[in-house]
């Protein structure tokens, strides 16, 4: 078995997004990452004598990120929306945001763990992996040193 590795930080795979963990004390309030986006890719060599092309996985990831990129992240959960505004509502708390500018997506909770599964749902809609790919995990750091990952045994 072969492991590859990408290093969002090295590779310049990564965005900048603000959230709100409500049931969180201190990350409650509104706040932002640089987030870091990381890849490993198992399997056995396949075509042309590797296991799997950088190119096209880095431009997914690239894309996944652009997507995310300057918003902020919520969950479909806390969508409320009235004439092109956003409006949410946590613990004596009102915030009213641009529609333009807030992402919603289909998570419970927008913590590194929920956004790394999220990540690799949208790569795995964008890429079919060759046969010879066994697993492939998706990380993400909030900031260097500190993230969480997620695999998908695919073999």
């Amino acid at each position: 078995m072969i492991r590859l590795e990408i290093n969002g930080w090295d590779a310049n795979i990564g965005f900048s997004a603000a959230h709100i963990l409500p049931e969180h004390d201190k990350c409650g309030r509104l706040h932002g990452h640089n987030y870091a986006i990381h890849a490993r890719v198992e399997g056995i060599e396949g075509d042309h004598g590797f296991v799997f092309d950088f190119i096209p996985l880095k431009a997914i990831l690239r894309n996944i990120a652009k997507d995310l990129d300057h918003r902020l992240i919520l969950p479909t959960s806390m969508k409320e929306e009235n004439k092109g505004e956003v409006e949410v509502k946590l613990v004596g708390k009102r915030y009213i945001f641009p529609r333009e500018d807030v992402l919603f997506l289909d998570i419970e909770r927008t913590t590194a763990e929920e956004l790394a599964g999220y990540i690799l749902q949208c790569l795995l809609e964008e890429l079919t992996p060759p046969k010879n790919i066994m697993c492939i995990e998706i990380g993400i750091d909030e900031s260097r040193g500190q993230g969480a990952w997620v695999k998908k045994e695919l073999r």
